[in-house]
Order: structure tokens, then C-alpha cells, then sequence
């Protein structure tokens, strides 16, 4: 008898609320926003951590601190979850890694449990994938080389930022704002329609989060964003406070004010620091496990990965990243545009979400449902996963079948994952 074909399953996912620029978790590392996600999926996942072996842990995160030991955050965070589970033999000592791809690092850490179960599902059942990060807390970074006669004393050198200098693409002579001018102008996309179309993300996420508020104050009223969880945090004074939605969403925003912004590069550009994403942190989480092995163990799950796809475009135009992503991804599992229910597409900037809606043909009403990038946040690593989860969750409100969700990606890429409810 012929085996069954392997299928890949999101058995639960989660993610933090996404927190501002100094803001919900200005004193959380990015290790701590993990450990919260990694916990609350698999409480999710109903798992007995007795009985279920983990058997990879797959870790994303790009501004790896060494001094806050973020080199070992995947096996950190492995032990910490575990500790919480009284659990000593599976999720404690499962093996795990760290994968980096820029903006899709959260879609490579759901590529990589994908992969390692449908090469190895005699050995690999279950893997945890998560991606964390706190841009608030970036360092300025000392650049004095050792000296060569004392390996203990340094050199004079230039203190770089850190986070800026990711934004920065040196190779191509170019910044990761002017891809999007560029790609943008390319496309024929015009101021008024970025400002526009960066109020209708944050009227999205103000009607999203309104809602999302009534299922906390008023059990099972109805389910929006059920992808995020409530999180313990400090505010600024350093009092507890328990957070619940996306920090970055404006309440008061307005086409005037957003219109009178002024662009970051050029007199008439296209990006201002109201058309562009939020510099954010914050983390999400997925369990993952052979589609055979979690029916055997009767655990429920979400949905099932179809497949996933990373193409390249020029570096100067990184933000176009999405369309060959997307185009191949189909081209792949042999689908097309109008077999996809709804669409998330990673909000870099309304000039490069504008420009990919257009060469796509994207339908506006299937797209970014509950507000994007812009009126959320972009924690860069956490990004891919979370909309990811977003999406899954958002298929399964509105009792549809088929999802895809995509980015572009610095140096010119763009990723996608495609999704399947269950």
C-alpha cells in the first residue's frame, strides 16, 4: 500500500501585539517577546510535551546582540519555554538553529520546518518555528578593530547605528526608501495615492482592533486577529501593564495631516514617515508537525502549508519583490490569482505595496483585511510570521479556503507562503 503523500500543518500559532519604537517593550528583549509567543503556541496547540517530541526548533532574528546572548536564542528560548512546561526531555533538549533573510526571515523560519519534515519525516514530526525582534533596543556599535599585538585592546573607530546601517544597501549605491521611490515612480504611483492609501491601512486597523477589543471585554463575540495574545510588559515609568493590540495603529490620524508630511529623500517624493512602515519589535510563534503524524495523535490543527517561494528582482527596485514571489509561487502549485481568497503583502512602503498591487492586479478588498506594516509595525524578523498567522486566522473568520502572504525583501528578493484552511 502505497504511503500517504507528506503534508506540512500549522497545528497553532501566535504573536505578540506589535510594539512602537520605544514603546511596550522598550525593556524586553527580543529573547523575552519569544519565550511569550513560543509559550503561548503551544498552549495553543493543546500539545502534551510529555507525550510530543519536538524535534527542531527553528530560530529568526536579525539584529543578533551577542551581548544579550542572542546567539543562543534558539536553544535559550527552547529551555526557558520548557522550564514553564516542567518539561526536561523534549521541548528542553530539542536541537535548534538561527536563519536570517532579511525581511523574510519569518517566512524562512516557517520554510525551514517545512523542509526539514518533508525531507525527514521518519525522524522530524513536529518543529518549532518562531522569529523575534526588538528594534528599540538596537545598539550604536563601536567599530575599532583589535589590535594586532594585544588581542584585549582596540583601535580607534567610528561608532555606526546598528539598525540604520541595515537600511542601507552600499553595494548598490542605495537606501531602502529610494527602492521604493524608485519602484514606485516606475509603476506611475503618486504621492496622494501613497497618503491614501496609508489611511486606509490605519482605518483597517482601527476597525480590526475595535473589534478584536469586544472578543477580550465580551467572550466569543466574535474573532478578530485571534493570532495575538495578551502580553505582560512595563510602561515608561515602569509600571505593569498588560498590552492587547498593535501600538503603532494612530486613532486620530487624517488625510491632512498625512498629506503634510514631508518626504524623508526629495521635495516630491513619494516616502514619508507616514507612508512608510514603523520601526517596531515583537515576536511570533507557529507549531508545525506532518499532516499523518498530528491525525495519529488526534491533534487538531489550523491549516496546511501548500508551499513557499523566494525569487529576486534588482536591488534597486527591492520593493517589487512580491511579483515574481508570488508569480512563481503560483506557477509551482499550478494556481492562479483568482484561486486565492485573500492576499497579506507586507506594507514596506505604500509606494511598493501600490506599485505590487498594481503590476499583480491585486483585489484591494482581499488585501491586508486588518491594516498592514504602516499602521501596525514591521519588527523585521517577527514580519513574514506574523502576517502569516494573521492571514490564517483571517482566512478562518471569514470561512475561506486559500491564502497567500508576501513580502519584498532587502537586497532584492521577495518572499511568499501560500496556506490552505483544513
Amino acid at each position: 500500500m502505497d504511503k500517504q503523500p507528506k503534508e506540512v500543518v500549522i497545528v497553532s500559532g501566535a504573536r505578540t501585539p506589535i510594539g512602537k519604537h520605544g514603546g511596550y517593550y522598550n525593556y524586553l528583549p527580543a529573547e523575552d517577546l519569544a519565550v511569550s509567543a513560543v509559550y503561548e503556541a503551544i498552549v495553543r496547540s493543546g500539545i502534551d510535551l510529555a507525550k510530543i517530541k519536538i524535534d527542531q526548533v527553528v530560530a529568526g532574528i536579525i539584529y543578533i546582540d551577542s551581548l544579550n546572548q542572542q546567539i543562543y536564542l534558539p536553544r535559550n528560548v527552547a529551555v526557558r519555554v520548557a522550564q514553564k512546561f516542567n518539561d526536561k526531555e523534549n521541548l528542553a533538549v530539542a536541537p535548534g538553529k538561527t536563519t536570517l533573510r532579511i525581511c523574510g526571515t519569518g517566512f524562512q523560519v516557517l520554510a525551514d520546518g517545512f523542509d526539514q519534515i518533508m525531507s525527514d519525516a521518519e525522524n522530524v514530526n513536529c518543529v518549532l518555528s518562531f522569529a523575534t525582534e526588538n528594534m528599540s533596543q538596537t545598539n550604536l556599535i563601536h567599530q575599532g578593530r583589535r589590535k594586532k599585538d594585544n588581542v584585549w585592546d582596540f583601535e580607534d573607530g567610528a561608532l555606526r547605528d546598528y539598525l540604520m546601517e541595515g537600511f542601507s544597501h552600499n553595494l548598490f549605491k542605495t537606501l531602502m526608501p529610494k527602492t521604493a521611490e524608485l519602484y514606485g515612480a516606475q509603476t506611475g504611483i503618486t504621492r496622494k495615492d501613497c497618503d491614501d492609501f496609508s489611511y486606509l491601512s490605519h482605518v483597517r486597523a482601527i476597525k480590526a482592533q475595535s473589534k478584536q477589543w469586544n472578543r477580550f471585554v465580551t467572550a466569543g463575540s466574535n474573532n478578530y486577529l485571534k493570532g495575538i495574545f495578551n502580553v505582560d510588559t512595563v510602561d515608561q515609568k515602569g509600571n505593569a501593564i498588560n498590552v492587547w493590540r498593535d501600538e503603532g495603529t494612530k486613532y486620530d490620524i487624517s488625510l491632512d495631516e498625512l498629506s503634510g508630511l514631508r518626504p524623508m529623500l526629495k521635495p516630491d517624493g513619494l516616502v514619508t514617515p507616514g507612508t512608510a512602515s514603523q520601526i517596531s519589535d515583537g515576536a511570533a510563534a507557529a507549531v508545525l508537525m506532518e499532516r499523518s503524524f498530528a491525525d495519529r495523535q488526534n491533534i487538531p490543527y489550523l491549516a496546511r502549508i501548500k508551499g513557499y517561494q523566494f525569487s529576486t528582482v534588482p536591488p534597486e527596485i527591492m520593493g517589487q519583490g512580491p511579483v515574481p514571489a508570488i508569480r512563481d509561487l503560483l506557477a509551482k502549485l499550478k494556481m492562479k490569482m483568482e484561486d486565492v481568497d485573500l492576499f497579506e503583502v507586507n506594507e514596506a512602503f505604500a509606494a511598493q505595496y501600490l506599485g505590487v498591487e498594481k503590476e499583480l492586479g491585486l483585489p484591494r478588498e482581499r488585501t491586508n483585511m486588518n491594516g498592514g506594516a504602516i499602521a501596525l509595525g514591521h519588527n523585521i524578523a517577527a514580519t513574514g510570521l506574523r502576517i502569516a498567522i494573521d492571514l490564517v486566522y483571517e482566512l478562518k473568520r471569514q470561512g475561506l479556503k486559500t491564502g497567500i502572504a508576501t513580502a519584498c525583501i532587502g537586497g532584492g528578493q521577495g518572499g511568499a507562503i501560500c496556506v490552505e484552511i483544513v
